[in-house]
This record gives structure tokens, sequence and C-alpha cells, in this order.
């Protein structure tokens, strides 16, 4: 179990480090967009893509973040009224349906990487499946938490987030 948790802490401390980085590039180009549309009176072009395509990832990467700690937005009044057996049955079945969910989304966002492959984005032209791929990466990673967390309630184990 130990082995086990290691390896989706270390996955999911990826996916952090990666959403710290992402964030990183969002606050620098929109502030060098500001700056120089203001200040300079000319903007850099591809500023704005950059920070919107860093956002998509960000989104994707955070929600895998979100899942492995429960922090992601759900309303919990049947759970908080829920005790013992019931509770964790409701755990479960919550795991199962953010599983089902998240290899949905895994397999059409492959589908749709697939068939961005050949199309550039409008300012930068990159490849807009690189955009895409964010979809499957995100979809995996929320697929990992659920499945850690749900291992976790059913062995009885504690589970210890990554940090």
């Amino acid at each position: 179990m130990g082995l086990f948790n290691k390896v989706c802490n270390a996955i999911i401390r990826i996916y952090t480090y990666l959403g710290v980085v992402l964030l990183c590039v969002i606050v620098i180009a929109c502030s060098a967009q500001i700056f120089t549309r203001y200040v300079l009176g000319n903007a850099i072009s591809g500023t704005e893509e950059i920070s919107r395509y860093c956002f998509v990832w960000l989104g994707f990467v955070g929600s895998a973040v979100c899942t492995q700690r429960w922090s992601n937005a759900w309303i919990s009044i049947l759970h908080d009224l829920l005790r013992g057996r019931a509770r964790k049955w409701h755990e479960i079945f919550l795991d199962i349906m953010v599983i089902i969910c998240a290899v949905i989304l895994l397999v059409q966002g492959i589908k749709c990487v697939d068939a961005t492959s050949r199309q550039l984005s409008s300012m930068l032209r990159i490849p807009m499946c690189y955009v895409y791929t964010a979809i499957p990466v995100g979809a995996f990673g929320i697929i990992i938490g659920a499945v850690q967390r749900l291992v976790n309630t059913l062995t009885g184990h504690e589970m210890e987030v990554a940090q």
C-alpha cells in the first residue's frame, strides 16, 4: 500500500509543480502584455494566446490535484448528513463516478488531440493538439487521484496527499 501511495503522490506532485509553472507563465505573460500595451504603447503579439492556453492547461492539471485532495467543488449536504458505513459507501460511489467520467474524458480527449493534430493556432502557429493534450493529461491525473482515494477508502488506510 505504501508504494502505491508514493507513486500516486509523486504523479500528483508533478501535476502540482506543473500548475505552479503554468501560473507563473500566465502572470508573466499578462504582466508583459499590460506593460507593453499601456507603458510602451505597443503590445507584444502572442501573449494573450500563451496565457489562454496556459489557463486551459492549468484548469485540467489543477483538477487532478483537487481530485486527490477532495478539494474540488461539490455539494456536501448529503455527505455531511451521512455517518459510518453509509458515508463510506457514498465516498466509494463518488469515486467510482469520478473515475467513469474521467475515463470518458480521457478517451474523448485522445480523439480530440488526434482531430486537431493538423490545426495551427492563429498567432503562435503551434499545433493545437499541444493545447488539447491538456484534456487526456488532466483526465489521467483525475483517474490517479480518484483511484488512490478509492483504494484507500476500501482498504481503510489513511491517505497521505501529495504536498
